[in-house]
């Protein structure tokens, strides 16, 4: 047989491990290295011992058994990894067999790496009732008790070290036969191999640490300028896209706002951020823009005005919500579509296409049914208040349809019917056309009532609108709207409404345009859209310039005309012009004009999200005194309470239970309880009543103290509880009509009074040493804010200066030469630093850097508020721990704002409601797309 001869010729492999591959492959694998590695004679040397083990020398063979046998040939010793699974596998027991039938017991080692070996010293052979590692097919197989190894200790799973002790011995066990050396002097050639090889390892790493520093220091400046053109090409784009976003955002918002938010995820650059900022701001009663497959050619509201229906080219018909976020199931008809209506109870929707055909679907049930056709195009249909349907084509013809779908009444009028309405209890349907005329018609008889054809459109003159409830019709010319109503007749004068005056506006070529029944118009042109309030008495109507969108190709009003959805292309944009800004949040808190003097409501932000205010609330009784009030955002309501109409300053305790509100001289306490405010404490200042001691901040501590400025520049020390008080900064005039501006850190540590020379006077309040003077370049110090702590000191200049002064290095961070003129305020930790104009304009400031971030404007009231000066003057703003901005504008509301970029983001995603093309990216990025969405 092939292994008769083995031994007398040179073998390629020193030995040969076989083993269950079930039990032992993690084992046999340590072994093969550790028998290689072992005892090497120098580190040129690859391996000690060449080891066949067949996952590491056997190449792919469709013959395996001949392969194996070829191997078991070429080896000059047999390493059994004895195990209960091993002794079980056919394939150990076919190797076993093979060297057994050549060299039998000679070069045989046995592991034992799992079950029980033992030796029958009086049969000469293993103990075959306790011995589990082994096939009995090795019975008889030695004559002599074999030495063996015992890895049992050793896990499968977790072999260990190479150089682990134990294993070292069991590995010099069997190198000591393979190599036909003793094992002592193995172990002494292995270990003086490791030292001749740690000293050159030695040596080498010490050329090489030598050679990698001044690599490392070539790598780590050439990384360093690498990353430095990186970030410089990364600040160029992103500069870039945010130009290029303010350059598109009157005309294509969708675009804009995707282009800056990936000009900010390029470098949160200063630009990328005022871009994000005005974007967010931009276009403030924009609600959503939503995308069609097709381009749209007809849309209508809901009477509640909670949903929009749209209807595209390709004859398909969607229903959103008004706000957007909603998408209802899609369905079709043959033709173009050309008019959509919903029912007044928003459960049926008709529609019309350009085919003649009518379809009433059930949006309840989603099904639809077709109605009996018109010869022509529909143009316009309606639906009554007991579900009848009113539908006229453009060749004049009118139909009338029950509930059930039945036609009960069909005219031809000769009017191509833009609008029809049931008017008058229903009992009178009006039809007028787009290019003058119209009629009057009974139902459901439609007997003719009034047929005018005297009103006239100037030759050109395409922008021609009917109101949704048929009362208001006219066209605009030069600027001017004008109008007409049907000929008044006996009996129907109730039918002929004039609409109202509209101002003049700007010679723009009008395209679109459209009105409501109360007196509104939004006009389409070549620029955008422009929404009119009628005029009324003593008050001028109010214009307003929708941008974000391009050209308007259909422009339509809610029947509350206080929404209004416009399409461009594909896309249709929604409006609310009750939303008086994108970023601002309205919880329906209307504040009353109550003072005849200029009047800024105090303000204060807890630490749970509520916040408080000093003002009467619109629709409060004359007389009242409950002028503070709390609200909170858990949903309890509205707390109020207060016994004064004239509250200086407010703030709320550490812990959010208790509200401080100072007046006079003095400051209460007022526990907030689940529903209502409860007087607890009043604390007066010491000294008399004419130093002019009116509170201007509280800043209460974590141990019930608290901390008040006065106008007379004063800063005192209180506490609420023992009624006592002390004077920790004195007074800094003694003119009771001279007040001096004041404010502190949030902890009531540190105090920055106005002194009497326009400079602002730094204090340490408990030991009350002036700390530092700060003067602004010559500049009176208009209003300052102190943040972070304590440790910044934002400050706004008379000749429009804002800076940054930091207490701790004592210099200026930033200085900033934008005009301004305007009131300070900044989160507790300084990163959130907002100025409200005269205007009512509101800026954010890069807390670090002094940047203009930009910022929306406070919303004027709708009626006039006392006195002559700008809207920032009758408001109060304060920022919370989480960077929330609120503000209370007497006349007008409390209002919370988004001023995070997270939150800008997020609100552009939903007006984009998409992500860049791929087109879109290489056009204006000019790299390869990424596989990151732009909004998620």
């Amino acid at each position: 047989m092939a292994g008769q001869n083995v031994s007398q010729r040179t073998h390629r492999y020193d030995a040969f491990l076989s083993y269950s591959h079930a039990a032992d492959s993690a084992k046999a694998d340590h072994l093969r290295r550790g028998l290689q590695n072992f005892a090497r004679s120098s580190w040129r040397h690859l391996r000690a011992l060449r080891i066949f083990l067949d996952n590491a020398s056997l190449s792919a063979n469709p013959g395996l058994w001949p392969e194996i046998e070829r191997h078991l040939a070429d080896s000059g010793a047999f390493i059994l990894l004895a195990c209960p699974r091993s002794a079980g596998s056919d394939w150990v027991q076919k190797e076993i067999n093979w060297w057994r039938a050549g060299l039998g017991a000679r070069r045989m080692l046995i592991v034992v790496t799992g079950g029980e070996l033992q030796w029958d010293h009086g049969a000469g052979d293993f103990d075959w009732e306790h011995t589990t590692c082994l096939p009995r097919t090795m019975a008889g197989m030695f004559s002599d008790e074999p030495r063996w190894v015992d890895l049992r200790w050793m896990s499968e799973e977790d072999p260990g070290s190479l150089r682990d002790s134990r294993f070292q011995q069991c590995v010099a066990d069997l190198a000591a036969p393979l190599h036909g050396r003793p094992k002592e002097d193995l172990i002494g050639a292995d270990v003086t191999r490791q030292r001749r090889t740690k000293r050159l390892v030695r040596g080498a790493l010490a050329v090489i640490t030598a050679l990698a520093v001044a690599a490392g220091l070539g790598w780590v400046n050439a990384v360093q300028q690498r990353d430095e053109a990186q970030r410089q090409a990364r600040l160029a784009t992103s500069r870039q896209l945010a130009a290029t976003a303010l350059n598109l955002k009157d005309g294509n918002l969708r675009l804009a706002s995707l282009l800056a938010i990936e000009a900010y995820r390029m470098q949160e650059s200063p630009e990328a951020i005022a871009a994000l900022n005005q974007l967010a701001t931009d276009s403030p009663h924009l609600m959503s823009m939503k995308s069609s497959p097709k381009d749209i050619s007809a849309l209508a509201f809901s009477t509640d005005d909670k949903a929009v229906a749209v209807g595209d080219e390709g004859g398909a018909v969607a229903v959103w919500r008004a706000d957007g976020r909603a998408l209802r199931p899609r369905a079709s008809l043959p033709g173009r579509i050309t008019a959509v209506g919903f029912s007044q109870d928003g459960k049926r929707l008709a529609v019309g296409d350009s085919k003649g055909n009518v379809g009433v679907y059930d949006l309840t049930r989603k099904t639809l049914r077709r109605l009996a056709p018109l010869p022509k195009s529909i143009s316009a249909l309606d639906f009554s208040m007991a579900g009848h349907l009113a539908v006229v084509d453009e060749y004049g013809t009118v139909a009338l349809y029950e509930e059930s779908g039945k036609r009960f009444g069909s005219k031809h009028t000769g009017h191509t019917g833009s609008t029809v309405v049931f008017q008058n209890v229903e009992s009178h349907l009006l039809v007028r056309d787009g290019v003058g005329g119209g009629g009057l018609y009974t139902v459901p008889q439609l007997r003719t009532v009034v047929d005018s054809k005297q009103l006239s459109v100037p030759a050109g003159q395409a922008a021609v609108a009917v109101s949704n409830g048929g009362h208001c019709f006219g066209y605009l010319k030069f600027g001017i709207f004008l109008s007409s109503g049907l000929p008044k007749t006996k009996g129907h004068e109730s039918l002929t409404e004039t609409c109202p005056d509209f101002p003049t506006l700007p010679n723009e070529e009008a395209t679109r345009l459209a009105l409501t029944d109360n007196g509104r118009m939004a006009v389409g042109t070549t620029a955008g859209i422009t929404v009119v309030d009628a005029q009324t008495d003593g008050q001028a109507g109010q214009v307003r310039k929708l941008t974000g969108v391009g050209r308007p190709s259909l422009l339509k009003f809610s029947d509350r005309g206080s929404r209004l959805a416009s399409v461009h292309g594909r896309t249709v944009a929604l409006w609310n012009f009750d939303q008086a800004s994108r970023t601002a949040h309205a919880h329906g808190l209307a504040l009353s004009d109550e003072q005849t003097m200029v009047h800024s409501p105090p303000l204060a932000a807890g630490p749970d999200g509520q916040v408080a205010w000093s003002n009467l609330m619109q629709g409060d009784p004359f007389g009242t005194d409950t002028e503070l009030h709390v609200w909170s955002p858990k949903g309890r309501g509205t707390l109020t309470g207060g016994d004064s109409h004239l509250y200086d300053a407010l703030a709320f305790s550490p812990d959010g239970r208790t509200l401080y509100a100072g007046l006079d001289g003095a400051v209460q306490s007022w526990q907030i309880q689940d529903t209502r405010l409860v007087k607890r404490h009043t604390v007066t200042f010491s000294g008399p009543r004419d130093d002019y001691q009116d509170p201007v901040m509280i800043a209460p501590r974590a141990d019930g103290s608290l901390v008040v400025t006065t106008d007379n520049g004063a800063v005192h020390v209180a506490d609420p509880s023992a009624q006592r008080t002390r004077i920790a900064v004195p007074p800094g005039t003694t003119d009771p009509r001279r007040g001096l501006r004041s404010s502190l850190s949030n902890d009531g540590r540190t105090a920055a009074v106005e002194n009497t020379e326009g400079a602002v006077d730094l204090y340490d309040v408990d030991s009350g040493q002036k700390l530092q003077s700060v003067r602004l370049n010559g500049e009176k110090v208009n209003a300052f804010a102190l943040a972070a702590g304590g440790h910044s000191l934002f400050l706004d200049g008379s000749r429009g200066t804002f800076a940054r002064w930091d207490l701790d290095e004592r210099r200026f961070r930033w200085q900033s030469d934008e005009p301004n003129g305007a009131r300070v305020t900044a989160s507790e930790d300084g990163r959130t630093v907002i100025t409200l104009g005269d205007s009512g304009a509101l800026t954010r400031w890069d807390a670090d850097t002094g940047d203009r971030l930009g910022g929306p404007d406070v919303p004027i009231p709708l009626h006039t508020l006392s006195g002559n000066v700008g809207i920032g003057l009758h408001t109060g703003f304060v920022v919370e721990s989480t960077g929330t901005l609120w503000t209370a504008t007497e006349g007008g509301e409390v209002l919370s704002w988004d001023f995070s970029v997270n939150s800008w983001i997020e609100g552009l995603c939903r007006i984009a409601a998409r992500n860049l093309t791929d087109a879109e990216w290489r056009r204006y990025v000019g790299t390869t797309p990424p596989s990151r969405p732009t909004c998620e």
